[in-house]
Protein backbone atom coordinates (compact mmCIF):
# COMPACT_ATOMS: atom_id res chain seq x y z
CA UNK A 1 0.00 0.00 0.00
CA UNK A 2 1.68 3.22 -0.81
CA UNK A 3 2.27 5.86 1.18
CA UNK A 4 0.79 9.35 0.24
CA UNK A 5 3.64 11.82 0.54
CA UNK A 6 1.26 14.24 2.84
CA UNK A 7 1.28 11.71 5.45
CA UNK A 8 2.72 13.20 8.89
CA UNK A 9 5.99 11.58 9.87
CA UNK A 10 4.75 10.47 13.06
CA UNK A 11 1.57 8.51 11.31
CA UNK A 12 4.50 6.69 9.00
CA UNK A 13 5.97 5.95 12.44
CA UNK A 14 2.72 4.39 13.71
CA UNK A 15 1.85 2.74 10.59
CA UNK A 16 5.56 1.24 10.53
CA UNK A 17 4.76 0.13 14.50
CA UNK A 18 2.14 -1.57 13.61
CA UNK A 19 3.51 -3.49 10.76
CA UNK A 20 6.31 -4.58 12.81
CA UNK A 21 3.98 -6.13 15.46
CA UNK A 22 2.45 -7.57 12.96
CA UNK A 23 5.05 -9.32 12.09
CA UNK A 24 6.21 -10.07 14.93
CA UNK A 25 2.86 -11.96 15.59
CA UNK A 26 3.55 -13.52 12.61
CA UNK A 27 6.66 -15.06 13.40
CA UNK A 28 6.24 -15.88 17.00
CA UNK A 29 2.61 -17.83 15.46
CA UNK A 30 4.62 -19.52 12.83
CA UNK A 31 7.54 -20.52 15.83
CA UNK A 32 5.25 -22.36 17.63
CA UNK A 33 3.46 -24.03 15.35
CA UNK A 34 6.72 -25.13 13.44
CA UNK A 35 7.72 -28.86 13.37
CA UNK A 36 11.12 -28.71 12.74
CA UNK A 37 13.60 -27.15 15.32
CA UNK A 38 15.76 -25.43 12.76
CA UNK A 39 12.61 -23.94 11.17
CA UNK A 40 10.82 -22.96 15.16
CA UNK A 41 14.63 -21.67 15.98
CA UNK A 42 14.91 -19.24 13.27
CA UNK A 43 11.57 -17.50 13.35
CA UNK A 44 12.23 -16.95 16.74
CA UNK A 45 15.29 -15.08 15.55
CA UNK A 46 13.00 -13.42 13.14
CA UNK A 47 10.51 -12.80 15.73
CA UNK A 48 13.93 -10.99 18.13
CA UNK A 49 14.53 -8.95 15.26
CA UNK A 50 11.27 -7.10 14.68
CA UNK A 51 11.44 -6.80 18.65
CA UNK A 52 14.00 -5.17 17.76
CA UNK A 53 12.75 -3.12 15.39
CA UNK A 54 9.47 -2.42 17.17
CA UNK A 55 11.83 -1.04 20.08
CA UNK A 56 13.84 1.30 17.29
CA UNK A 57 11.02 3.11 16.23
CA UNK A 58 8.97 3.24 19.48
CA UNK A 59 12.61 5.00 20.88
CA UNK A 60 12.22 7.03 17.89
CA UNK A 61 8.26 8.41 18.51
CA UNK A 62 9.93 9.27 22.33
CA UNK A 63 12.78 11.32 20.73
CA UNK A 64 10.85 13.05 18.05
CA UNK A 65 7.05 13.41 18.73
CA UNK A 66 6.63 12.36 22.56
CA UNK A 67 9.63 13.93 24.30
CA UNK A 68 7.78 16.70 25.45
CA UNK A 69 4.61 15.05 27.11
Amino acid sequence: MPIDPNTPPIDILRMALEREKAAHAFYVEAAAAAQHPATKQTLLEMASEEEGHIKHIEEQLDRFFYADN
